[in-house]
C-alpha cells in the first residue's frame, strides 16, 4: 500500500490518495500516517480509496479508527474512490452508513 498526501495548507486540509492493498500487513501505516497529519492541525481530510484494489478486516478497522479520531478532533472527513470490492466489504461492514463520501 503507498498513500500519496495531497497538502493544501491555506484552507488546513488534505487528501491522502491510497493505492494497493489495504490489509492486516499495512492498515495501521494508513491510521498512523493519517491521524498524525490530522494531529498536526489539519481542519478537512478526504480519503481517496480509488487505488486500492483489497481491503480486508484490519483495513476496515484503520477506517473506523480514522472515522473515531477525526470526530475526536473535529475534523470534517470524506471519502472518495470507493467503489467495485472495497464498496463491497465497506457495505457488508456497515461502514458505508457512517462516511461522508464526496459528492454524496
Amino acid at each position: 500500500m503507498e498513500i500519496q498526501f495531497l497538502e493544501d495548507r491555506n484552507n488546513y486540509s488534505f487528501t491522502a490518495k491510497i493505492s494497493g492493498d489495504c490489509d492486516l500487513y499495512n492498515a495501521q501505516h494508513l491510521f498512523m500516517d493519517i491521524t498524525e497529519k490530522i494531529n498536526h492541525g489539519y481542519r478537512a481530510v478526504c480519503v481517496d480509496f480509488s487505488g486500492v484494489q483489497y481491503l480486508d478486516s484490519s483495513g476496515i478497522w484503520a477506517v473506523i479508527r480514522i472515522i473515531q479520531h477525526s470526530k475526536e478532533k473535529t475534523v470534517d472527513l470524506t471519502f472518495r474512490g470507493i467503489t467495485g470490492t472495497v464498496r463491497k466489504v465497506m457495505r457488508l461492514s456497515n461502514i458505508l452508513n457512517i462516511i461522508k463520501e464526496e459528492g454524496a
